[in-house]
């Protein structure tokens, strides 16, 4: 029996004393950070659930067309909170747009009301590393379940150095120490470490790697990844070989991996591909980027297969027909994916989605496209 009540921060200082005793136990040294991060959170444990990007609510709905489309569906919710040091209503001009952590409770609560799971998404910068490592402890304390930060070396990323990314790490650490924070990165490999990777595994606990089959069904990215040591079957990029080829990569990080699938798929039925596969590996968690240009179908589909169980297999690669003069009837052309009528707001970093790869890649800004506009219903500041 306690002689007198312990306060929180006492209690939290015990509880991770208790968690380094149990590395020790385990043989993996008193001060392994992701162990003691992870004892901690399995405390609180959560059902495992598939999740939606939501970039903009401008972009992929108003709050309550979000939610409603996802109510009742068993899925999370994945909601852009800031860019660097600014909150997206800088960009969003939605009634509901993310002004600072006070709205991200509000938006939170909002969901989780409503069955939803929800988590957070930014894009981290390095330009102000100790501000930015508050704002992201600020919206995991304001009620996100995760933080996913999206570091990549594009145009309008991570811009800072190694030094940066281990000052960001530090704070955010001392700010939010079992807070669940994952990193979603472009695994190609001649991209993977444009961004100071060592750095910010450190401090995460999980990655999703950004799979774009059809974007990256480019001759400039068979190349790159035929240059790299992995030539792509048949000469076409799938759903199937990015996820085997990225297993490869991100295997000796040691992290869970939620692979980003592309929710604009000219093909929705590749999704079946991409989450069976996915399962196969290992990796039963998947995310759609972006609700705003995803399928119905695609939706229900990962609703009626949730983590953990097989899911659905895809249906069989139809066989090509040959004609009686021995030609292949040709297959049908791939649709091309419509483009984003730009605005005049200031542009936010709009997407983890990368650059296509040339044979000397570059930094290029990918496309997205914008659903009709739904009449909002505004909550609290």
């Amino acid at each position: 029996i306690l002689e007198r009540a312990i306060s929180r921060r006492r209690f939290i200082a015990a509880s991770a004393m208790t968690a380094g005793g149990a590395a020790v136990s385990l043989g993996l040294g008193p001060c392994d950070p992701r162990l003691i991060r992870k004892i901690q959170q399995d405390k609180d444990p959560q059902a495992p659930h598939h999740v939606v990007w939501v970039w903009q609510f401008s972009a992929d709905g108003a709050l309550d067309a979000i939610a409603a489309a996802l109510q009742g569906k068993g899925l999370g919710v994945l909601l852009k909170t800031h860019d660097g040091i600014e909150w997206m209503s800088t960009y969003d001009h939605a009634p509901d747009a993310i002004t600072g952590a006070g709205r991200v409770r509000n938006v939170a609560r909002y969901f989780e009301d409503r069955g939803i799971p929800f988590h957070a998404w930014a894009v981290p910068k390095g330009v102000d590393p100790p501000r930015e490592a508050q704002m992201a402890a600020d919206v995991l304390a304001a009620g996100a379940r995760s933080l996913v930060l999206d570091l990549e070396g594009s145009s309008g990323f991570w811009v800072g150095n190694a030094d940066d990314a281990r000052r960001y790490g530090d704070e955010l650490r001392r700010l939010s120490p079992y807070g669940r924070v994952d990193i979603s990165i472009d695994p190609r490999p001649w991209r993977i470490n444009l961004v100071p990777m060592s750095e910010f595994i450190a401090m995460s606990d999980g990655i999703w790697p950004q799979l774009y089959w059809d974007t990256f069904d480019t001759p400039g990215n068979i190349d790159g990844y035929t240059g790299a040591g992995y030539p792509p079957p048949g000469g076409s990029i799938t759903p199937e070989f990015l996820l085997e080829v990225t297993e490869k990569i991100l295997k000796p990080y040691e992290r869970d991996v939620i692979p980003v699938g592309q929710g604009a798929a000219a093909d929705p039925a590749s999704w079946a591909r991409f989450a069976h596969r996915a399962w196969d590996l290992k990796m039963p968690r998947v995310s759609i980027w972006r609700l705003g240009v995803t399928a119905a179908q695609t939706v229900e589909y990962l609703s009626e297969n949730p983590p953990g169980p097989e899911p659905k297999a895809p249906p069989p690669t139809p066989t090509p027909t040959i004609s009686k003069t021995g030609t292949r009837t040709p297959s049908p052309t791939k649709t091309p994916r419509p483009t984003r009528t730009p605005s005049g707001t200031p542009t936010a970093t709009n997407t983890p989605l990368p650059a296509t790869a040339t044979n000397t890649p570059v930094p290029a800004t990918a496309t997205v496209t914008a659903t009709p506009t739904f009449t909002p219903t505004p909550l609290p500041p």
